[in-house]
């Protein structure tokens, strides 16, 4: 998963469709891509570890010391923000004998284009855009795309994040027209996210009925090659008495 700017959530948005797949009984492995920024295992409370990605990277560990099932049900490969000497470039030959027995294998990249990024999508069969619907993170994203392109990597589509339903916000198809990939979800910022992080669990566990809960189960049924559901009335109803005060 790739956003070309920081800010945009897409850590967030990657634990927590981790989690959606794996409840919908996908076995998900997540990479924390951003070697040195990494903070996916903060999502999840995990903390610092005694073995990260880094020390596999660095030629000091096996992948299979590194990884970690979490109670959420999905397996996390964290990395670490301390001192990095590894490449990158080993990312790709340090987990594709690892992965495969995995359904998905989500990787959290660094924003931006640089070694770190490159590294991810050349590991990565397919490349999720994820973006806020704001100008510069769109500009961005399309350096983003184009990186994606140039390393023949096919593009999912964009997941529209931190949605506030504002007027200064760039209009859904004029994102289309600019960015020109299909918006295969549009998560709503919401307080329950925010709790979530600071509660160190992802959102669809927090509270699985919440609007940014649904919108991130439909991207995971999406990217699966189904419909997203049609929620009956009680879980509906649920829903709006918890989303009284979005913001």
């Amino acid at each position: 998963m790739v956003s070309g700017k920081g800010g945009a959530g897409k850590t967030t948005l990657t634990a927590n469709l981790g989690v959606a797949l794996s409840n919908q009984g996908e076995d998900v492995l997540i990479i924390d891509g951003n070697f040195t920024g990494a903070n996916i295992a903060q999502h999840f409370g995990v903390g610092f570890q005694d073995v990260s990605l880094n020390d596999v990277l660095e030629g000091d560990a096996y992948i299979t010391q590194a990884v970690a099932k979490h109670p959420e049900g999905v397996s996390i490969l964290p990395a670490s923000v301390l001192e990095f000497n590894g490449q990158e470039q080993n990312l790709k030959h340090s987990i594709v004998d690892f992965l495969g027995d995995k359904d998905f294998v989500l990787i959290d990249a660094a924003a931006g284009t640089d070694d770190e990024v490159q590294a991810a999508i050349e590991t990565s069969d397919e490349v999720l855009l994820v973006s806020h619907p704001e100008l510069p993170a769109l500009t961005n994203t399309l350096g983003a795309k184009k990186l994606a392109e140039e390393m023949d990597r096919e593009i999912l589509g964009l997941v529209m994040n931190m949605v506030r339903d504002e007027k200064s916000e760039v209009e859904h198809e004029d994102i289309k027209e600019l960015v020109d990939e299909e918006i295969i979800g549009e998560v709503p910022e919401h307080k329950h996210v925010r709790e979530g992080i600071a509660l160190r669990k992802p959102v669809v566990s927090y509270k699985p009925d919440s609007r940014a809960s649904y919108a991130i189960e439909d991207v995971a049924h999406t990217l699966k090659g189904r419909e997203p559901p049609k929620r009956p009335l009680q879980k509906r109803l649920k829903m709006r008495l918890q989303d009284v005060s979005p913001i």
